[in-house]
């Protein structure tokens, strides 16, 4: 005798709708994993970082510059046949060279700058000579020459707070590029004079800038606000200069440079940036594919089993059949509250 064996096994054994549920709880891990993964801000940087240029950050320290006096000074009116004598600060003056800059100056001599005066809203008319004799001297040397020769302690607050003792020195900053624009000078009438005048922020100086005077424009960097590009540059200090803004008047301390030097700007963190993007795209893609795969095997194997005996056979165990009707018609129906009293009175 031969029993004749069925292909596939009742559908709870089936090994298929075994894979089935296996990959829907794994779609279900995904989607999970999924969900933890994007409710944290830090995991969106990358898409917010989509068409923006990577600009250099720098760390701006938290100073006491509260003891600095930004006040600018008010020439008072004098009385008749009075006149005011200002002493000139003991200085040491130097003109050795310093480094491998032979010939260049690291001071700026005392009487060349003795019409300088500080805290003043722009630069007065008796200091045009001054500062073009210190034109001359940056544009006398290269600016690598000059940041050999350069001091590289003296700071913004130190600066600041004793600019007599300091002007005409050679310093060395380095910082972020802020704002260029044209600065008048020379003739009034032509702008072949103009010099181009530089802001710029260091780590000492918090939110108050430099301000840096040069012969001509710098290559490599356009007129404009918001620049934001590292530069480095060797110039000597000439005064505290005071400038208006909207919400009043300050000072900056102004320098005379030749011209900057800036490192080259690498593309790494744009294109880290850009490959970033193309994983997570390729990501989503890959996933994309795959739900959709899953999906489709589900649906064919719905349709395939549709169309099986197996169906059939599902199918034909939740149909009554009509002698199943019949005998339900012929049931005696009671009420459930009269069965439960007879039941309590038994």
């Amino acid at each position: 005798m031969h029993f004749q064996r069925d292909k596939q096994p009742p559908p709870y054994l089936n090994r298929k709708d075994q894979y089935r549920m296996l990959g829907m709880i794994a779609m279900l891990m995904l989607i999970a994993v999924a969900f933890d993964a994007t409710r944290k801000p830090e995991n969106w940087n990358w898409f917010f970082a989509m068409g923006n240029d990577p600009a250099p950050q720098q760390e701006l320290r938290e100073l006491d510059l509260d003891d600095i006096d930004y006040q600018i000074l008010r020439e008072a009116p004098l009385a008749p046949e009075t006149f005011i004598a200002v002493a000139e600060a003991e200085v040491e003056e130097s003109s050795e060279p310093g480094g491998e800059g032979e010939g260049v100056l690291t001071r700026i001599p005392s009487h060349l700058l003795k019409d300088i005066s500080d805290q003043r809203l722009g630069l007065l008319r008796k200091e045009n000579e001054a500062l073009q004799q210190v034109l001359k001297q940056v544009q006398a040397s290269s600016a690598d020459e000059l940041m050999e020769a350069a001091r590289r302690d003296v700071g913004y607050r130190v600066l600041n707070v004793e600019p007599d003792k300091h002007r005409g020195e050679l310093l060395f900053l380095e910082g972020t590029l802020w704002r260029l624009a044209t600065f008048p000078f020379g003739d009034p009438a032509s702008q072949e004079d103009d010099l181009a005048q530089a802001w710029l922020f260091t780590s000492d100086s918090g939110n108050n800038p430099w301000m840096v005077l040069l012969p001509q424009k710098p290559d490599g960097i356009d007129w404009g606000n918001q620049i934001d590009r590292q530069v480095k540059v060797a110039g000597y200090f000439f005064k505290r200069y005071g400038y208006a803004t909207e919400q009043g008047a300050y000072v900056a301390p102004l320098l005379v440079a030749n011209s900057f030097t800036m490192p080259p700007v690498m593309p790494v963190a744009r294109e880290r940036t850009e490959d970033l993007t193309i994983y997570v795209i390729g990501f989503l893609v890959g996933v994309g594919c795959l739900f959709g795969i899953m999906v489709f095997w589900f649906v064919r194997s719905d349709r395939k089993f549709e169309r099986s005996h197996l169906a059939e056979i599902a199918d034909s165990r939740f149909d009554a059949s009509p002698e199943t009707v019949a005998e339900l018609q012929n049931l005696e129906a009671a009420d459930p509250v009269e069965v439960f009293r007879s039941m309590e009175s038994d």
